[in-house]
């Protein structure tokens, strides 16, 4: 059973992306969140940065595959020879204003889910902390990136940033196009129009679209991995159920419905930390979670877990144009100095 906060929160998303009349009633609220947006916009200006920060943001409330999309552009910026950092605020951590350095260690309810996977994941230095603009200077500091990555921060003001990719749901887009509290934006529909980059999670375009890649499944104890490919079979027989904190835990589901698989689907609160006394009520032989529920499960000993491992493929058109402006930017760089 969801608790009630949950269920509120359920009904309002629902409602905002399939319209409900009732949603009229928070238009002043509305009006509210428009002013505000402006002032921040007028009161607030960027501080100055010696490394290009790219912000990869959203302007819905809401999971939309942020996180998959940091990894892989990371992935390929140091491929293409780039020195990449990271930042994000650490939701659902507890670390505060920061700035705080990420360790693979680190206790995701001190810096959050999203920041210890990304940490996880490779060498990439990760600070997390309230204030982003701090956390930049750190990795500056200490790490000398030649490219910091912005895990949201959109609307961080204080940050300046060189590229703005905004992440949608192709399936949800803007839902009814309206602000906070009356619709999922923090800002204007037309702020699309503005940034450098607008990708959409299981979109069609070749330029903007992008999807998940099923990479395997790897046993929380012992490290093994199972290949996706005839998972349904090897699984046949096993009460399978698949357990996440996601804030649309349907895309987790339809993923592993599409392997063949028939799970009964536990779905909490977004980001919220599941515990042993959480699987302890699943009744299941396999409990299939994904990568950001399972650095929130480290040290709980439970042999049932299966960890979904996932990639982003990123559109080549975007790759190209990252190479070629920040690559020209370090000749500029080296051309001045």
């Amino acid at each position: 059973m969801m608790p009630w906060r949950h269920r509120i929160e359920a009904t309002v998303t629902r409602a905002w992306y399939e319209g409900a009349w009732w949603l009229w009633l928070f238009w002043p609220l509305s009006l509210l969140t428009a002013l505000a947006v402006v002032w921040r916009r007028y009161r607030i200006k960027p501080a100055p940065l010696s490394v290009p920060v790219v912000v990869v943001g959203g302007i819905t409330v809401g999971g939309t595959g942020k996180t998959p999309v940091l990894m892989a552009l990371a992935e390929a910026l140091q491929k293409q020879g780039h020195k990449v950092g990271i930042i994000s605020r650490g939701y659902g951590g507890t670390v505060g204003k920061g700035p705080y350095r990420v360790m693979p260690d680190s206790s995701a309810a001190l810096v959050g889910d999203e920041p210890l996977l990304m940490a996880q994941r490779s060498d990439w230095p990760v600070v997390v902390g309230q204030d982003r603009y701090a956390a930049a200077q750190l990795l500056i500091d200490r790490h000398k990136p030649s490219l910091i990555l912005s895990d949201d921060g959109l609307q961080h003001l204080q940050l300046p940033r060189a590229f703005e990719i905004i992440v949608l749901d192709a399936s949800r887009l803007t839902g009814n196009g309206r602000l906070l509290p009356m619709g999922p934006l923090r800002e204007p529909a037309a702020r699309l129009d503005t940034v450098d980059w607008v990708l959409k999670r299981n979109g069609e375009q070749e330029e903007t679209g992008f999807r998940y890649q099923l990479e395997h499944f790897e046993h929380a104890s012992s490290a093994k991995t199972l290949g996706v490919e005839g998972i349904a079979l090897q699984w046949q027989g096993l009460r399978v159920a698949a357990v996440t904190g996601l804030g649309q835990p349907e895309q987790f589901f339809s993923a592993l419905g599409s392997l063949g698989l028939n799970v009964a689907p536990y779905a909490f609160p977004d980001h919220h930390a599941l515990t042993a006394h959480d699987l302890e009520k699943i009744a299941a032989d396999v409990i299939v979670v994904t990568e950001k529920d399972a650095v929130k499960l480290m040290g709980v000993q439970e042999d049932r877990i299966w960890v979904l491992v996932i990639s982003a493929t990123m559109p080549d058109a975007l790759l190209r144009r990252l190479d070629t402006q920040f690559n020209q930017e370090e000749v500029n760089l080296c051309s001045t100095s």
